[in-house]
């Protein structure tokens, strides 16, 4: 009895950490749910359904002047036709432009910058507008994590010549996030990504493609985070102290700590879905509050540390 008194107790205990985890769970119920129907028969049409989950969670927890959507982003450009053109064209009309590749998921500024073109959640929208964008995987593998490293690149290398072409500081780097829902297992049970080949493969794709110079998060949007869900958090963070100073992404638990009554550690629910809302929130142009944004109730990561955690060295792909 004095058990389910307890159990009772607990479930009417206010809890913000637990709140925010069971945001986090909500997609495995919904998930789940589609998945018992459709089994592996129409995974494309599963991952389609996971996209609007997001889309609809992002929705509801985002300030009213900022939309979610699926689509494109257009960059313009100074017209090589410019010069040639003579003095009775307008050169403000004279523009040239490209688009980016699809995005699966882009948090917008709908207030301030209207988009190009809408139809429901489809839409292309101006760079100035971009908060965030978000790829969104089903089940995660290294080639995987490669080829959206690379989409980002080319988003990052379009908005920077966008920005100089402008010379307009209101042209924000936005977040630039990937959450794979589970990680791909070949047949013969071997996973084909994880936390620790997550964040290797991340600064073993921007070595590759970026030089140093470009390699830095001030001046050139960089990945901000990836997500295993309900599994870790893979950062991109400044690491500083016994002579090291660099960025590096770091492999985190993706669950909350929260402590119990015998003010013990313990790892809880989903921190993942939390972690990207909270990511979300820093890049948008609103007051910051951190209370209601991080909900972990750890400040340290080795406490119930993730069973990849390490850091990489952005500059230099060594482990810090």
């Amino acid at each position: 009895m004095k058990s389910d008194r307890k159990s009772y107790l607990d479930s009417r205990r206010r809890d913000l950490t637990q709140y925010a985890g069971m945001i986090g769970e909500e997609f495995r119920s919904k998930v789940d749910q589609l998945s018992k129907i459709l089994g592996s028969v129409h995974e494309a049409s599963v991952g389609t359904y996971k996209e609007s989950l997001l889309r609809s969670c992002l929705q509801q927890f985002l300030p009213k002047r900022y939309s979610v959507g699926t689509g494109f982003v257009a960059f313009v450009a100074e017209s090589s036709r410019a010069q040639a053109a003579g003095d009775n064209a307008d050169l403000l009309n004279l523009k040239e432009y490209h688009v980016s590749s699809q995005l699966d998921i882009i948090v917008f500024d709908d207030v301030d910058y209207a988009p190009i073109f809408r139809n429901q959640d489809f839409v292309v929208v101006r760079p100035e507008s971009v908060r965030a964008i978000i790829e969104v995987k089903g089940f995660l593998k290294n080639d995987d994590v490669k080829s959206c490293v690379e989409k980002f690149i080319e988003f990052g290398k379009s908005l920077v010549a966008y920005k100089r072409y402008r010379g307009d500081p209101i042209v924000e780097l936005p977040a630039l996030l990937l959450i794979a829902w589970n990680v791909y297992v070949d047949k013969e049970g071997n996973p084909k990504c994880n936390g620790g080949m997550l964040r290797k493969a991340i600064v073993k794709t921007y070595r590759q493609n970026l030089t140093h110079k470009e390699l830095d998060p001030d001046s050139f949007p960089l990945l901000s985070a990836a997500y295993i869900y309900d599994d870790c958090v893979v950062n991109l963070t400044r690491v500083v102290g016994d002579g090291i100073d660099c960025f590096a992404y770091s492999t985190d638990r993706g669950k909350h700590v929260r402590y119990g009554d015998d003010n013990q550690p313990v790892l809880d629910r989903d921190l993942t879905i939390a972690s990207l809302l909270a990511t979300i929130y820093v890049h948008l142009a609103v007051p910051f509050n951190p209370d209601f944004a991080y909900y972990d109730q750890s400040i340290t990561p080795s406490v119930h540390p993730h069973q990849f955690a390490g850091q990489t060295d952005l500059l230099t792909g060594k482990a810090v």
